[in-house]
């Protein structure tokens, strides 16, 4: 077998396995586990050697092992995570120490007033916020105070000391869990939200790692047939040389061989550039970072596998609306924003606030011969001997309260607005899930139509061939027939190329990239499950 009929004799193979094979089942091998946390990521090395010989199910693996676009999802999600911490802060207790000392002068007009005064206090505070609204404090207040007159002063130093606790309860505005925890429950949506974000990248870095497999390997397929093509050229040349010098040919007729010539290596040229592209964003995609291995060619060792696919139009759109992340997150908005709406309701009421409190004080005095007597102020706290407590209510009413009745207004329209955008996201679900059904049926009968043009084309080389050495043709006319050949066959790879990437676009559009691929995400605070694309479906 000639060098120019293996080449056609690989590539009709190749259309065949097409025709044949089917999609690839993923294997156990190539079923791969990612974690969501980007530390939990510690990165694969390449296959050792000369050469990167990769599988599709390896380089996918590589890729999201590797990848820095994931690890960029991923910090996302854990800023996203911390908000959650931060909103539950709200209703971390405090404890508060002030200490202050002062010193007050000032003129006297009898001889009992106390013309300097020294006070010290020393305060201890513990308070806080629960989830209902209510605000509560306990305390500890002490004080004493040293005043000196020019006269006689009965009680000097005085000690002062209360015990008390207090709270304040709305009643109507703030009131209840569902306004006080909106930011802790809007933050975890927000971390769903980037959840979903993250398993939005992993189908995504899927689909271009596929997508660059199959570039690269029509890449490769395409430099050889541009090589095939040359032979045949120079094949054609020898013939005419041999024609020339019979007298069979004019010479001039040599001219169109050696322009076929050397298009063919201008083809070979930029066969071998779209290779180079084709490896970097390949390498790109598996974050290679050594100039060895940037150095390395990748070998696909996987061929295109194929069959007519026929897709279920109907259910790829359902699954579509309960798989898609971007559904999702749509309805994870729509119930982020009737939080903000019913907390805006809720600040258009008037503001009544239930307060009561509890103390117990002592006070300690004693002649200013005597020593300080803080003690008797303690006991008397302890036994009870000046209790006190006080009940009441507070109502704040505006009288226009505009303020709030524009937040309810803009609440209103922003949750209008995101349960607009999830119907325009289904009607772009609709066009994107048909456009890539019709994309694998366009491609299969690609694939048949450019498998039957390259045959044709290889049979009308071969006549042409027969015709020109009976005379029956020119040089010219052989030329032009074999660069038909060599487009079909061009033809025929890229609509091979076309069609897998039209299967995984499929995929990818109704939701189901990541099952189809062996490919599960660990660590994931939401569910993969079918979901109804509805409000309050995601809870």
């Amino acid at each position: 077998m000639t060098k120019t009929s293996s080449v056609l004799h690989r590539v009709g193979c190749l259309a065949l396995s097409v025709a044949v094979a089917g999609t690839t089942p993923v294997s156990a091998a190539d079923k791969t586990t990612i974690p969501l946390a980007s530390h939990a990521r510690k990165g694969e090395p390449l296959p050792a050697g000369d050469r990167i010989e990769l599988s599709l199910g390896r380089a996918i693996t590589l890729a999201l092992e590797n990848t820095l676009d994931l690890d960029v999802a991923s910090y996302n999600y854990e800023r996203a995570s911390f908000g959650i911490s931060g909103a539950q802060g709200a209703f971390d207790p405090f404890v508060q120490l002030d200490l202050s000392a002062e010193r007050s002068q000032s003129p006297t007009f009898v001889s009992t007033q106390a013309g300097d005064t020294k006070t010290q206090k020393g305060n201890l505070t513990f308070g806080g916020l629960l989830e209902w609204g209510t605000t509560y404090q306990a305390g500890w207040n002490n004080q004493r105070q040293d005043s000196f007159s020019q006269g006689f002063t009965l009680y000097n130093p005085s000690y002062q000391s209360n015990l008390y606790l207090s709270a304040t309860q709305p009643l109507l505005r703030n009131f209840g869990k569902a306004v006080q925890t909106r930011f802790i429950v809007q933050a975890r949506i927000t971390r769903d939200l980037t959840a979903w974000d993250f398993v939005r990248s992993v189908q995504l870095a899927v689909q271009n790692v596929e997508n660059a497999y199959w570039d690269l390997l029509y890449a490769q397929e395409s430099l050889l047939a541009k090589k095939e093509a040359l032979d045949r050229a120079k094949d054609l040349n020898r013939i005419t040389k041999i024609k020339i010098d019979v007298g069979a040919l004019a010479p001039i007729d040599i001219v169109q061989t050696e322009v076929t010539i050397a298009q063919r290596e201008q083809d070979i040229i930029i066969a071998e550039g779209q290779i180079g592209d084709a490896q970097d964003r390949l390498k790109r995609l598996l974050n290679v970072n050594t100039a060895a291995d940037w150095g390395r060619p990748i070998v696909p060792t996987d061929r295109p596998g194929y069959d007519e696919v026929r897709v279920d139009l109907e259910a790829g759109l359902r699954t579509a609306l309960e798989t898609r992340p971007e559904v999702k997150q749509a309805v994870m908005d729509i119930e982020s924003k009737k939080i903000t709406f019913a907390y805006s309701k809720n600040q258009v009421q008037p503001r009544l606030d239930l307060k009561g409190s509890y103390n117990q004080a002592g006070a300690g005095t004693q002649l200013e011969s005597q020593g300080l007597n803080y003690v008797d102020a303690i006991y008397q706290i302890r036994g009870r001997e000046f209790p006190g407590w006080s009940i009441g209510a507070t109502l704040n009413f505006p009288l226009f309260n505009r303020a709030a009745r524009a937040g309810v207004a803009q609440a209103t329209t922003d949750l209008e607005l995101s349960r607009t955008n999830l119907a325009l996201l289904k009607q772009n679900l609709q066009v994107e899930v048909r456009a890539a059904a019709r994309g694998i049926d366009t491609a299969y009968r690609s694939v048949a139509a450019a498998r039957k043009a390259r045959e044709l084309a290889e049979r009308n080389v071969d006549a042409e061939k027969k015709k020109f050495e009976n005379g029956m043709t020119t040089s010219f006319q052989v030329s032009q027939i074999q660069n038909d050949l060599t487009s079909a066959t061009s033809a025929e790879l890229l609509s091979v190329a076309s069609y897998r990437k039209a299967i995984t676009a499929w995929h990818k559009a109704i939701g189901d990239l990541l099952t189809e691929k062996g490919v599960s995400i660990a660590g994931l605070p939401v569910t993969l499950d079918p979901t109804p694309a509805e409000e309050g479906a995601l809870r």
